[in-house]
């Protein structure tokens, strides 16, 4: 009898202990790992420039996406089976641009935009840059880079970004005439 009582006691603990652990289980709270960055996903700057392009360019031949990965846009052209693979993929995994613009009727890259401010005369932004511009130079899609400022003259920059589209100088207040190939 006495071992009888015994062995009830240890499974009456037993199953008090299990109780405790699942009611602390079930009252702890999820941790929270990811949080809202910010009220909004454009700057106030590059917002005012997104406006900007909003105003200049012609929305039936231009789509405008803000913020977009570089890997979304370019890739290496090696397979996933190569050793280098990992070691050029991973340098445009974490990257992104500011601005894209892709065509309309099919959403073809046209033009990458950078929108440079205070942060681009760094020596790492600089450096970064730089690599940003080869990484499209080698994949065949144009990047301009614009300063940030309070104003844009949207015949401007209407302007630049048909010069840098096309490769030909494009007239201010000229939608479309092309003067002469650059």
């Amino acid at each position: 009898m006495p071992m009888q009582t015994t062995l009830l006691f240890l499974i009456i603990a037993i199953l008090v202990l299990a109780g405790v652990l699942v009611i602390l289980v079930l009252k702890k709270k999820p941790q929270r790992f990811y949080k809202p960055k910010g009220q909004y996903l454009l700057s106030v700057g590059e917002k005012k420039f997104y406006d900007a392009l909003l105003a200049a360019l012609d929305s039936t031949r231009y789509l405008i996406f803000a913020k977009v990965r570089i890997a979304d846009i370019i890739e290496t052209h090696l397979s996933t089976g190569d050793p280098n693979f990992w070691k050029f993929q991973s340098k445009i995994n974490q990257k992104h641009i500011d601005f894209l613009l892709v065509s309309r009727t099919d959403t073809t890259p046209l033009l990458a935009i950078e929108l440079d401010g205070g942060s681009h005369t760094d020596k790492q932004r600089l450096k970064r840059d730089a690599f940003v511009d080869s990484i499209f130079h080698n994949a065949g899609i144009p990047i301009l880079h614009i300063p940030v400022k309070g104003f844009y003259q949207y015949n401007d920059l209407r302007s630049e970004i048909e010069t840098a589209i096309t490769g030909y100088k494009v007239e201010p207040g000229n939608k479309y005439l092309y003067t002469q190939k650059i």
